[in-house]
């Protein structure tokens, strides 16, 4: 029964976040904000979300308990969204708030469910990927319903719709057990955390993970204002979220158990040369159709980011710094590339143009391919 409040979760947050999440710079887009604009309430977002995920993990593992922190947040998520959504008069600073609420509230829900599924049991940790499948099912279902809920409604109703999604996330989440902390008496304060730094294995994965993570979020910019650029709608940028959520499934399924034949950083390392080939394909593509086709790539790269970042960080953090062992981390490599990825776009997009910026991304994807083969030798 247990499992399958996981699997109900991981569909539900995740359908839920695709409503208050991806046509956010489409919406942003229709309010007449420059890519430069748009990149600045992300970096915004960014800043203000690694400060405050990496609090939340000092305070989950200080008081031992992580359900309360999480809905704390979600709560918190469903009043950004809805105002954010019901704001349809361009207005820079306000924007930049809601935003700024929506995309940190996001991560971090993300996050401390994560923390919750990994730390609940040794299966639960090991059967992440399997787990984490039925959250790219949600988002693939979420996608398009959303492009039809815009089209048919508009904008300012998707914050009732999440809402509504969020009350049957937290109805489906309260038969799951909060993570036993209790049994490690070790006590934490600011200076264990900070003791993370003190492991240069931790610190070269995260700085390994971090330039990926600012590759794979910039499809979340440069490739939405491709297809923008190629005269597409909010239609056809649900269904590429929709296919490439879909794509991920099978490997999210095998993950860990070819990392453990070929090693975790040769697994890395091959989705970093996708990434670049995936990148350059991008730049290419002149039809909305060649986009989807490099979105395919999606089924192979964003499985084994997303798994193999978990366990990495897991085996590099102390028994009683789990939780916040990977906030600190996502807060770097996931908040680090919210913070890079929206103003790299935004200032290639304006200065050079939508192509020579997704040429550059397939540039940076090199350097933390290089970086893994080299772990792959110690």
């Amino acid at each position: 029964m247990k499992k399958g409040l996981f699997y109900s979760s991981y569909f539900v947050i995740f359908f839920a976040q695709a409503i208050s999440y991806c046509l956010i710079i489409t919406y942003l887009i229709s309010l007449g904000y420059s890519a430069t604009e748009r990149s600045l309430f992300f970096v915004v977002e960014a800043i203000f979300g690694m400060l405050l995920q990496s609090l939340l993990g000092y305070l989950c593992d200080k008081y031992k308990r992580i359900k309360i922190f999480w809905y704390l947040t979600l709560f918190i998520y469903v009043l950004f969204t809805y105002f954010l959504y019901i704001t349809i008069e361009k207005n820079f600073w306000v924007h930049i708030f809601l935003v700024m609420g929506v995309g940190s509230c996001m991560r971090i829900v993300n996050g401390l469910l994560d923390s919750i599924t990994i730390e609940t049991s040794e299966y639960h940790k090991e059967h992440f990927g399997f787990i984490r499948s039925f959250g790219s099912i949600g988002w693939a279902v979420g996608s398009p319903v959303t492009a039809y809920l815009v089209e048919k409604t508009g904008y300012p109703k998707l914050g009732l719709w999440f809402a509504l999604s969020i009350i049957i996330l937290v109805l489906a989440a309260l038969g799951i057990k909060d993570v036993n902390k209790g049994l490690n008496k070790t006590k934490v304060d600011l200076n264990e955390v900070r003791s993370l730094f003190s492991n240069k294995e931790y610190v070269i994965t995260v700085m390994i993970l971090l330039l990926f993570f600012i590759v794979d979020t910039t499809q979340s910019y440069a490739v939405v204002d491709k297809i923008w650029a190629l005269n597409g709608t909010e239609k056809e940028v649900g269904y590429y979220w929709a296919l490439a959520a879909m794509l991920e499934l099978p490997l999210f399924f095998g993950t860990n158990k070819i990392a453990k034949k070929i090693g975790s950083f040769k697994l890395l390392g091959l989705a970093g040369i996708l990434y670049t080939i995936r990148y350059i394909l991008y730049g290419k593509v002149t039809t909305i159709f060649g986009v989807f086709i490099g979105g395919v790539l999606q089924a192979v790269t964003y499985p084994i980011l997303i798994v193999l970042s978990k366990d990495l960080i897991y085996a590099q953090s102390p028994d009683h710094l789990k939780t916040s062992g990977q906030q600190v981390a996502m807060s770097i490599y996931m908040g680090g590339s919210a913070l890079s990825a929206p103003l790299l776009v935004g200032l290639l997009e304006d200065s050079m143009g939508i192509n020579f910026a997704l040429y550059a991304i397939a540039a940076i994807a090199v350097i933390p391919t290089i970086m893994t083969w080299a772990q792959t030798k110690k």
